[in-house]
């Protein structure tokens, strides 16, 4: 299924997809969330620092992208920073 807009609903999914790549990808986590900012997307992260830490992407790039191909292309490159903080 592809994003067709941002909505409370579209983001628990991307939420869910989010922590699906997560636990595929063994990154342990305290607390993860998805939340709109302007024209941007934020997930917050938080390990076991208990620090918020924020990844921004383009709300504009998530639309027509399928919530799992969209959480990989924002996940796949910060998965080894975010194994530094767990």
């Amino acid at each position: 299924m592809d994003i067709t807009k941002i909505d409370e609903q579209t983001i628990a999914l991307m939420n869910k997809a989010f922590a699906i790549v997560l636990d595929q990808n063994k990154v342990p986590y305290n607390k993860i969330g998805i939340v709109e900012e302007g024209d941007q997307l934020l997930f917050l992260y938080e390990g076991k620092d208990e620090k918020v830490h924020v990844f921004k992407w383009s709300k504009s790039s998530s639309i027509g992208v399928s919530f799992g191909v969209l959480a990989q292309s924002v996940l796949m490159p910060i998965i080894p920073h975010l194994r530094l903080l767990s």
